[in-house]
């Protein structure tokens, strides 16, 4: 299964892009947060730097999906590429200069999360279209598996680096990763029949995104009433409000309560990576086929039970284990969450569907700016716990509403 995959070469071509823009979003993450700490000393700035990240897939997420189903999607990935790269550079130089500050990073965790709408809502649908199904478990399960290595690859990098080689040129090694994953685009773009036909005027573009937004409330309630969505988008907004804030608190955790310095953060961080690439080998293994559903459902709440057991974690070694149980969980949430959404429309609604699921991803960034205003007040610990046991319950009782078939398992 996994030859097969890499066999067709539209797939090595996007898959590729995807580790590369997976590797530089890592990188940036820590860098940045890494950049926080030791200039600011603010732990929730964290949090707010996240949510700026977080914010384009709850303003973006459905109007991009939306709009691929009208011109051609690898366009709107070449060009939202060029632009990481080209603000990416452009802060090289302004640090350079000494020029760069928080506005700055905030615009490019903020343009940068766009490109990451352009990857979860864009890029992969464009992989779902180019794979045969017999092998869609299998190529969204590599996907994820590049998309763990990253988280993996990335914050040791960024760790290790940044004493080294600073904030200026992390952030080039961050531009030259979206430079390269730009021209793997380009390379898939002279071999694509498919895309490069899809072209659309800009008469049409701006009519589409009236019609978007005339729609767009029905749009999403009519996703919700799904019965084949419904348990998907509502399990990914409790991830998404209660588990992916989390994530962005490790570094703190690290540092505050662990005292760990820059290389051993960026050690700390990449745990949750090595458990996801873990559990993506195990299913790109036995590439399920059926209940991908209950495979969704089980990988959340055992990322949430793995962060519960971190937050009470007292060295390097137990938060590492623990972060790696919560990662390989994830990785089967977020292998099946791709795999569903392809699975739940016909062709014409993939585009919206991607979409509103994107658009519940990126609501997380309510809950990270609650969290950024109790974070100094009850601790990083206790933040994490909070979340972890709220959303254990939530899961639990939507276990239960399964076992009553009040949603549908396929």
């Amino acid at each position: 299964m996994l030859l097969s995959c890499f066999k067709n070469q539209s797939f090595r071509y996007l898959w590729t892009a995807g580790c590369f823009t997976g590797i530089a979003r890592a990188m940036e993450f820590l860098t940045l947060s890494l950049y926080i700490l030791n200039d600011f000393g603010l732990a929730y700035l964290i949090t707010v730097i996240f949510a700026f990240r977080m914010l384009p897939m709850s303003m973006l997420g459905l109007i991009i999906g939306s709009i691929s189903e009208k011109i051609s999607p690898i366009l709107i990935v070449r060009f939202l590429y060029s632009l990481s790269f080209s603000f990416t550079f452009i802060c090289v130089l302004l640090k350079n200069f000494d020029y760069f500050n928080l506005f700055f990073a905030l615009l490019l965790a903020f343009i940068n999360g766009t490109t990451w709408v352009i990857d979860l809502a864009v890029r992969r649908r464009i992989i779902t279209e180019n794979i045969t199904e017999k092998l869609l478990s299998t190529s969204l399960a590599m996907e994820t598996l590049s998309n763990n290595s990253t988280r993996l690859i990335g914050p040791l990098l960024a760790g290790f680096l940044y004493v080294a080689i600073d904030l200026e040129g992390l952030l080039l090694i961050i531009s030259s990763l979206y430079f390269l994953a730009l021209s793997l685009i380009i390379c898939f773009e002279k071999i694509s029949i498919n895309f490069n036909a899809s072209l659309a005027s800009k008469k049409d573009i701006v009519y589409e995104l009236i019609s978007v937004f005339k729609s767009l409330k029905t749009i999403i309630f009519d996703a919700f009433k799904d019965i084949n969505l419904k348990l998907l988008l509502i399990v990914t907004l409790i991830f998404n409000l209660f588990g992916f804030p989390l994530i962005s608190l490790i570094p703190v955790y690290g540092k505050n309560i662990l005292n760990l310095n820059e290389a051993e953060i960026g050690f700390l961080a990449s745990s949750e990576g090595v458990g996801a690439l873990i559990g993506a080998l195990i299913i790109a293994k036995i590439s399920p086929q059926k209940r991908l559903s209950i495979f969704f459902l089980i990988g959340c709440i055992g990322f949430f039970l793995g962060m519960f057991l971190f937050s009470i974690s007292s060295s390097l070694i137990i938060g590492f284990l623990f972060l790696c149980l919560g990662g390989m969980c994830l990785s089967g949430f977020s292998t099946m969450q791709g795999a569903l959404t392809f699975r739940s429309a016909n062709k014409g609604k993939r585009g919206y569907n991607f979409g509103v699921l994107v658009t519940c991803i990126g609501l997380a960034p309510i809950s990270m700016i609650i969290i950024s205003f109790i974070i100094d007040f009850v601790g990083v610990e206790q933040v994490i716990r909070l979340n972890a046991i709220i959303a254990l319950a939530l899961l639990i009782f939507i276990a239960y509403l399964i076992t009553q078939k009040k949603f549908k398992v396929f």
